[in-house]
């Protein structure tokens, strides 16, 4: 399971995470890139409690996917 930010606008991101690779789900809105690993790495960590999986276990986001969205100012 990871999550992807993307910029919605200057002061906008949205969060949406996947399993497969395949299907999203979307987390929210957040008006930070802080903020919005926050909420992407909270999904992740609950969704895999409750499937009884480590978060640790899988990928936690896509980080040239972030840094493309972000001009590569992201850091998590």
């Amino acid at each position: 399971m990871h999550w992807s930010v993307q910029r919605v606008t200057n002061n906008l991101f949205s969060v949406s995470a996947t399993s497969d690779g395949l299907d999203y789900t979307h987390v929210g809105n957040y008006r930070t890139v802080e903020d919005a690993n926050r909420a992407g790495r909270r999904f992740v960590s609950a969704r895999a409690h409750e499937q009884g999986r480590s978060p640790r276990d899988q990928p936690a986001f896509s980080v040239n996917q972030q840094r493309h969205l972000a001009g590569g100012t992201l850091h998590s």
